[in-house]
């Protein structure tokens, strides 16, 4: 229609989309800032539908929250004459401009999409009802451990020096001796500094010779040592809880932001196919 995107409105997108790690105009190839510039057109393109939808239902802009944003730019400038020095050829007004179309945006958006979102209590239920089986919590640990690291590069002896190490450290934590303390003086991993403590994980979350050994325990035993990757483990099982059908309360919020994210994808889709069906868009590129 007649919203403009201007190329100035495109550079500073480029910037947004472009990571922050690559240079804008070195350390891409141009097969790249390409991409990047496509994408910026096109989200701009939607950005111009969304305005004309604005202009077309009566959405106007708020004055003060434009002028709120021009001046949070401005004044990061010493003077007038090196803010327009940074706009280069944009002028201001077009630059305030640019700020407005981009809030007239937003304000269409919230009133065409958002504002229509609607999931009901009872369709929340109904999906828990119809899809109950997913909600399950596996089984889950609360355990402990004590690392005795071994690296991959140990000769032969100093495998099975560590290998005792970890015997007398499994030795005197099932003597009684407290296990908080044999880790925060002994354990190589970052844990030692709780304890040890690996808080609650699932069943499958740690390695499979880790979790042979933990499932051969009643809380509070110790197992082990055990060698993986990383080395050798005692292993105290804190606690153990079974799997769980999760109930509706416990799920409730998380299904209901899905559905709610669901919706408002085909409202977005469905509004934005109208509009493209109604302006045409037209390039002049320079």
């Amino acid at each position: 229609g007649d919203v403009p995107v201007t190329k100035f409105e495109v550079q500073r997108e480029q910037q947004k989309l472009f990571p922050l790690n690559v240079g804008f105009h070195g350390g891409a190839p141009p097969e790249k800032i390409k991409e990047v510039r496509d994408k910026a057109i096109d989200s701009l393109i939607e950005q111009a539908y969304k305005v004309q939808y604005a202009q077309a239902t009566g959405i106007v802009e708020n004055k003060a929250e434009v002028d709120k944003q021009f001046e949070s730019v401005r004044t990061k400038f010493k003077s007038k004459k090196e803010f327009e020095k940074a706009l280069g050829a944009e002028k201001p007004k077009d630059y305030r401009a640019t700020l407005s179309r981009a809030l007239l945006a937003k304000k269409a958006e919230a009133a065409a999409v958002d504002s229509k979102v609607k999931v009901s209590d009872a369709l929340v239920k109904k999906y828990y009802e119809e899809n109950k089986a997913t909600y399950k919590r596996p089984k889950q640990y609360k355990a402990s451990h004590i690392l005795v690291k071994v690296d991959p590069a140990s000769s032969k002896d100093e495998v099975a020096a560590l290998s005792k190490k970890a015997d007398d450290l499994a030795k005197r934590a099932r003597a009684g001796e407290d296990f908080y303390n044999l880790a925060y003086y002994n354990s190589d991993d970052r844990s030692r500094y709780v304890g040890g403590d690996l808080g609650y994980f699932h069943e499958g979350q740690t390695a499979k010779e880790f979790e042979d050994v933990l499932k051969k325990l009643k809380p509070g035993e110790i197992g082990g040592p055990v060698k993986t990757l990383w080395g050798f483990h005692i292993i105290k099982l804190v606690e153990l809880n079974e799997p769980k059908q999760l109930e509706f309360d416990e799920v409730k919020d998380k299904i209901r932001s899905s559905l709610e994210k669901k919706e408002r994808q085909a409202l977005y889709d469905e509004w934005m196919n109208s509009l493209k069906s109604k302006y045409k868009v037209q390039r002049f590129d320079n």
